[in-house]
C-alpha cells in the first residue's frame, strides 16, 4: 500500500468508529428507558450480524477460497462462524433476561443450537468455546438449586468421560475438523502437535518486533506488508491474529493507549449502573471480545468481528444520555 491508501484506510477505519459512536448515541437519545435502550441495541446486534452471516454465505457460494485477503473479509469458509456465534449468544440473552412466550423460548432455543452445531462444524474453537461458556455466565451468581444441578453434572460428566484425558467424551462427539482439533489440542492425535496457538505466537513476536523499533506511532494502519516484509511464511503476511498487538505495531503507544482508555472508560461507564441484570448482559458481551480479539485482527471496518466489537466497546457511551 502506498501512503494514500494508508490514510484512506486510516479514513475509513475512523469514519467507521464515528459511526458506530454516532448510532450509540442516538439510539440512547430516542430511547426513552434504560430497558428500551438494551432492546433496541440488541435488536441492531441482531440485524447487523443476520446481514454479516448472509452476505458471508452468499459469497462463500460465489467465490472459491484461495487465501489473500478475500479471506480477511467474507470468503472464508470459516469466517461465518462468529456472526453465528453472535447470534446464538443473542438468543440465549434473549430467552434468559426478557420474558418471552413459550413459542418464543423454543424459537431462540432452536436458534441456539443451531449455532452451537454450525460453529462446531465450522472448526472455529474460540467462537465455540465462547458460545459454550455463554450458558455458565447466564446464572451467575449461583442458586442453590443451581449448585446441586451443576454437581449432578458434573458427576455424570466425570462418570461419562476418562478422568485425565476426557477421550471417551471426545470419541462422543461427531466427526469433524473441530473434533480432530481438539483432540489436537489435548494431545491425543499421535504424532500431531497443537501447532495453531505456537504458530499465531510466532507471528505475534514479528509485530512486536515492529513495535520495538517504533514504539510510539508504530508502523501505520494496514501497514501488514511494511511488518512482514522479511517473513518467508506467505500465510503469516495476512494477519498479526491479534487485535491488541496488531495495533501496537501499526499505532504504537499512542494508538494502544487510547484504545485502552476508550475501553476503561466504556467499563467504568457500565460499571456505574447498579442493575445485576444490565452487569450480567454486559459481561457476558463483553467478554468474547477479549477472547476473539486476542486470536484474531479484528481493526477492520470490513472484519466480520469488528461491527460486534466497537459496539460492544462503546455500548456504555450511551448510557450518560439516558434517565436513569
Amino acid at each position: 500500500m502506498d501512503t494514500s491508501s494508508y490514510l484512506i484506510y486510516g479514513i475509513w477505519t475512523l469514519f467507521s468508529l464515528l459511526s458506530i459512536l454516532l448510532l450509540v448515541s442516538y439510539t440512547a437519545v430516542i430511547s426513552t428507558t434504560f430497558s428500551e435502550f438494551s432492546l433496541n441495541i440488541s435488536q441492531v446486534l441482531w440485524k447487523g450480524n443476520f446481514i454479516i452471516l448472509v452476505l458471508d454465505l452468499i459469497s462463500l457460494l460465489l467465490s472459491k477460497t484461495k487465501g489473500g485477503m478475500l479471506n480477511i473479509f467474507f470468503a472464508s469458509n470459516t469466517f461465518w462462524a462468529y456472526p453465528t456465534m453472535i447470534m446464538g449468544i443473542l438468543a440465549l440473552i434473549k430467552m434468559r433476561f426478557t420474558s418471552p412466550s413459550f413459542s418464543k423460548k423454543l424459537y431462540y432455543a432452536a436458534i441456539f443450537i443451531i449455532s452451537l452445531t454450525s460453529v462446531y462444524f465450522s472448526a472455529r474453537r474460540s467462537p465455540l468455546f465462547c458460545l459454550v461458556l455463554t450458558l455458565p455466565l447466564l446464572y451467575l451468581p449461583l442458586k442453590l438449586r443451581q449448585i446441586f444441578l451443576l454437581i449432578l453434572f458434573s458427576l455424570t460428566t466425570y462418570s461419562f468421560t476418562d478422568s485425565t484425558t476426557g477421550k471417551d467424551f471426545l470419541n462422543s462427539l461427531p466427526d469433524s475438523y473441530m473434533k480432530y482439533r481438539i483432540e489436537r489440542m489435548f494431545g491425543l492425535v499421535h504424532g500431531r502437535e497443537e501447532t495453531s496457538y505456537s504458530e499465531r505466537q510466532k507471528i505475534w513476536n514479528i509485530y512486536l518486533d515492529a513495535f520495538y523499533q517504533k514504539p510510539v506511532t508504530g508502523e501505520g494502519l494496514a501497514a501488514v506488508n511494511r511488518i512482514t516484509v522479511t517473513t518467508k511464511n506467505k500465510t503469516d503476511r495476512l494477519s498479526a491474529h491479534n487485535t491488541f498487538i496488531g495495533l501496537l505495531a501499526e499505532t504504537g503507544l499512542s494508538g494502544s493507549l487510547l484504545l485502552f482508555v476508550v475501553i476503561l472508560r466504556s467499563v467504568l461507564m457500565a460499571g456505574r449502573i447498579r442493575n445485576a441484570t444490565w452487569t450480567k448482559i454486559y459481561l457476558i458481551l463483553f467478554i468474547p471480545t477479549l477472547l476473539i480479539n486476542w486470536v484474531e485482527y479484528n481493526l477492520i471496518p470490513g472484519q466480520i468481528f469488528f461491527l460486534y466489537t466497537i459496539i460492544v466497546w462503546l455500548l456504555p457511551r450511551g448510557l450518560q444520555y439516558l434517565k436513569i
